[in-house]
């Protein structure tokens, strides 16, 4: 394979058209770090109490939490939170994909996505299909024994 020709001896029209062509990349990389600074992804719960916003860096910029979330403990809050976070991080690679192609070279556009993919991957498949589906729990209310189970002794007759 030759090597590349040194400047001096680049025709005038060569020198040209790479000229043209460093610009064109750098007007589309531009325009493909406007557009992905522009993209946003909501996502709610499957119960609907919680939706939430994220930018392209992943950060939450809008938070929802519904009133029917009131009876919810703290934990149960803070894990749906998180889930629907995970789940609009996790949708980010997506939306990028489908603002750069056709902007930029396919290398630089699969580059870019595999960097979102990385950072923000599904999330784990092993939470339940439920898990985002935070029902207020109520205390579970204690058992009476029953009239035969309050002693263990031999039965006492006479």
């Amino acid at each position: 394979m030759a090597e590349p020709p040194s400047l001096g001896e680049l025709t005038p029209e060569e020198i040209e058209r790479w000229t043209r062509a460093a610009e064109t990349n750098a007007a589309n990389l531009r325009t493909v770090a406007d557009r992905v600074a522009a993209v946003r992804v909501t996502e709610t719960s499957r119960d609907g109490l919680v939706r939430v916003t994220v930018e392209p860096s992943g950060a939450v910029s809008g938070l929802e939490i519904s009133d029917r979330c009131r009876g919810m403990s703290g934990a149960e809050l803070s894990a749906a939170v998180l889930a629907t976070m995970r789940k609009a991080q996790s949708r980010l690679a997506g939306e990028v994909s489908g603002v750069v192609q056709g902007t930029v070279d396919g290398d630089t556009a699969t580059a870019l996505v595999a960097s979102y993919e990385q950072r923000f991957p599904e999330p784990e498949p092993d939470s339940p299909p439920w898990a985002d589906q935070v029902r207020p729990s109520t205390p579970a209310r204690p058992r009476r024994p029953a009239a035969d189970e309050d002693w263990d002794g031999p039965q006492v007759t006479e």
